[in-house]
């Protein structure tokens, strides 16, 4: 839409329209642009009027506001509450606590026995869990656990020796996956942190187990 000021500029002959008059029309139309902004800002509150003053007075003519916690709360707490449910999707035995997410996946699935060489089947597994994890900024502990069966082949002289490795074997998949190498963790618990009982066959598979556990209510890395 073209100001009343330009109308009537361009309405007229190029002889009647000498250039004080083409100037005026410009700096009438600049002055109702700043008169609508103004009266724009009368409407908005103080947090607003605030961030406009900052812009003024910012010789570059720009403003950061200050980062909002609750708002940074609010979305990184989304992101976690999506990632758990595409965890349940692909894993199943997904946990979700105030914090952290934790997958537990058996050694079965992903080892041979008392070897922490992966199988191709964890490959495939790991690729999709780094698919998942890959855009989230959390930290990413990747826990081993064993049953209390010795181990009595193979080249590790304990439990912990075989969680530790197995733990590492995963970091070092997930990084060639694609994961940032700076927020996983390897950790070996041997059999000091059960899930079920020892006493039976069915509770020493289910300890048998490497966790993928999400830090929850962390702040994402500065880099």
């Amino acid at each position: 839409m073209i100001p009343f000021a330009h109308r009537m500029a361009l309405s007229a002959p190029a002889e009647d329209n000498p250039l004080w008059l083409v100037v005026l029309a410009d700096m009438m139309t600049n002055l109702m642009l700043f008169f609508l902004v103004m009266f724009a800002m009368t409407l908005q509150g103080e947090k607003a009027k605030e961030q406009l003053a900052r812009a003024l007075d910012d010789p570059r003519g720009v403003t950061t506001a200050p980062p909002d916690p609750q708002a940074e709360r609010a979305v990184r707490d989304f992101r976690e509450e999506q990632t758990a449910n595409a965890l349940k999707q692909l894993f199943g035995d997904t946990r979700v606590d105030e914090d952290a997410i934790r997958v537990s996946l058996r050694d079965k699935l992903i080892f041979p026995t008392a070897d922490d060489r992966l199988t191709p089947e964890a490959i495939g597994l790991l690729s999709s869990l780094a698919g998942v994890l890959g855009p989230l900024p959390n930290t990413v502990v990747i826990e081993g656990h064993t049953d209390n069966v010795r181990v009595i082949s193979g080249s590790f002289r304990s439990n912990w020796e075989l969680s530790v490795a197995r733990a590492d074997s995963v970091v070092r998949e997930l990084v060639k996956q694609g994961m940032t190498p700076n927020r996983l963790v390897a950790a070996g618990y041997g059999e000091q942190l059960p899930a079920a009982s020892n006493d039976d066959a069915a509770g020493r598979a289910r300890n048998r187990r490497v966790e993928i556990v999400i830090l929850r209510n962390t702040p994402p890395d500065s880099d």
